[in-house]
């Protein structure tokens, strides 16, 4: 089946396949159908396999989500559905906006999960921008998503740039972190791996593993740089612990120990293990 200039075809097809999951609309009914207007130069429909083909111009809108693409297909029994060529989909109300190469949509038994791919870019309001070669996140009531590649992102007073970031409920991990930011406490952290706690989507507790390297650059006061091979810090506590080879280095002093405990609020220092400070003596 073909039809020109489509709109509104298949609006059962695509609430069934796509969008009827009762935890994204709140205020249904479980069982509650919602329309979904379809609009595309050319839509192609074979009943035999349950596939849907729309060429040119493709707009999809479902309540906040809206969906536009040159191309797009999908499958009844599977309830899979695919965008590509430069595919851009917005959340009005929450201002949001996401643009990639291609936009993957399939229900699940926690919700609606997208997955894009090709210079995914999403972006949410004021505050928070994310960058990366490909984004998978569930819309549902468990909170997940994974960036891969080149990820480059913004959370409020947060900024990771990392191979990879992964965030289930309230625990994340990242992998290869060039620069993970704490605008708010004034620490800049690189690492192998960095995984933690979010709390009110702020990091409670954050681990750091392999070549550890830490800049405290505090509003007022000195700076302060830490290396070692592994690094705890504890919000509530206000303290940066540091382990294997930890060095810390402060004007005009250097400290080396096994164990290095940094108090992030008064930058004092606590040296353990074969202590060693180096002070720099100017000579007059």
């Amino acid at each position: 089946m073909r039809a020109n200039k489509a709109l509104g075809l298949l609006v059962i097809f695509l609430s069934l396949m796509l969008f009827s999951d009762p935890h994204l609309c709140l205020g249904e009914e479980k069982g509650a159908t919602t329309e979904i207007i379809l609009l595309s130069d050319e839509l192609y429909y074979d009943p035999g396999t349950g596939k849907v083909t729309a060429k040119g111009n493709v707009e999809v809108t479902r309540e906040d989500l809206i969906v536009k693409a040159p191309f797009a297909e999908g499958f009844i029994n599977t309830e899979e559905f695919r965008f590509w060529d430069q595919v851009v989909a917005s959340w009005p109300s929450q201002e949001a906006t996401l643009t990639c190469i291609e936009l993957q949509i399939s229900k699940t038994e926690g919700g609606t999960l997208l997955r894009s791919v090709g210079n995914s870019h999403l972006v949410r309001g004021k505050e928070d921008d994310i960058r990366s070669n490909e984004l998978e996140w569930l819309q549902g009531e468990k909170i997940y998503y994974s960036a891969t590649g080149d990820v480059d992102a913004q959370f409020g007073e947060m900024t990771i740039v990392a191979e990879k970031v992964v965030r289930e409920g309230e625990n994340f991990k990242a992998d290869k972190v060039r620069r993970f930011v704490d605008r708010g406490r004034g620490l800049r952290v690189s690492a192998l791996e960095v995984t933690g706690k979010i709390k009110d989507e702020m990091i409670e507790e954050l681990l750091a593993s392999g070549s550890v390297v830490i800049d405290h650059e505090p509003k007022e006061g000195e700076k302060t740089h830490i290396t070692g091979q592994r690094a705890r810090y504890i919000k509530s506590k206000g303290v940066l612990e540091v382990t294997g080879d930890a060095r810390a280095v402060q004007e005009g002093r250097t400290i080396e120990a096994e164990n290095i405990i940094y108090h992030v609020d008064d930058k004092h220092i606590e040296a353990l293990g074969r202590p060693k400070v180096t002070v720099e003596v100017k000579e007059e």
